[in-house]
């Protein structure tokens, strides 16, 4: 446990030395949001919203805010955990060969994405609440940690199979942008078709979109979510394990007396 405890405090201490991730939480988000929120139409469109196939109506600032505030949330999350994760990727590889318990600090990157992706969360859904009054805002901020949580663990992913910081970060804005743009219902007329049920963030946006403009509670979009998570976050644990684990030389044969 002591060694778990150690392992998430050095994990947040660089996390939180990242400058650049700093600055772009405090100013990147709400330039974001208020971006999306006042230079884009008001006009309502009229969309289906493809996890209950019911049609709502609703102004295409608020849309475009919401998927813009995803698309912010998942670029900040997955370049946050990448850096991180790439960062102390050699110095895992030592810990463990040292005796460090590679269960402890695998713990504490899980606890460091967790802790980063609420506090991601929390403060874009605030931001898009000075703007917007959503049906049901507890809704919407459980969407936002999703794809904080499924984007960071992507970062965690690719850190293990990328070398530099711009190959990372450039690989995590074009999916983010391949992932959001078709989703959109006033930038795409491809929103509703099935082959975006198989997308990253399907289930954030969704969920997003029925928090906002329904009373359902719809809750089953972020069974995608989960499905990602799991699949992000399994490889990431995988990749590590073998990554770090010992390998001892072999046993030298004594010889023949």
């Amino acid at each position: 446990m002591s060694a778990y405890l150690v392992a998430c405090r050095y994990a947040l201490l660089a996390l939180a030395k990242n400058r650049l991730a700093a600055v772009l939480l405090i100013a990147f988000i709400p330039l974001w949001i208020t971006v999306a929120k006042t230079l884009t139409t008001p006009r309502t469109f009229p969309f289906r919203l493809r996890a209950t196939g019911t049609w709502l109506r609703a102004g295409g600032d608020e849309i475009t805010m919401i998927s813009g505030s995803l698309n912010a949330v998942s670029l900040l999350v997955g370049f946050l955990m990448f850096s991180a994760a790439r960062r102390t990727r050699a110095f895992d590889r030592r810990l463990t060969a040292s005796g460090y318990p590679r269960a402890a600090l695998a713990g504490a990157k899980l606890t460091t994405l967790l802790i980063a992706s609420a506090l991601v969360s929390t403060y874009a859904t605030a931001w898009m609440l000075l703007f917007w009054s959503p049906l049901q805002p507890f809704l919407l901020g459980i969407a936002v940690l999703a794809i904080c949580l499924v984007y960071g663990a992507m970062g965690m992913c690719l850190a293990l199979f990328l070398r530099g910081e711009v190959e990372g970060l450039v690989t995590i804005i074009m999916t983010s942008i391949i992932d959001l743009a078709p989703q959109n219902p006033v930038a795409s007329t491809a929103a509703d078709r099935a082959l975006v049920a198989l997308l990253p963030g399907y289930g954030s946006l969704q969920t997003s979109l029925a928090a906002g403009f329904t009373r359902n509670t719809t809750l089953s979009p972020l069974i995608h979510s989960a499905v990602w998570l799991t699949a992000m976050t399994t490889t990431a644990l995988a990749a590590f394990a073998l990554r770090t684990r010992n390998h001892r030389p072999p046993r030298r044969r004594r010889p023949p007396s």
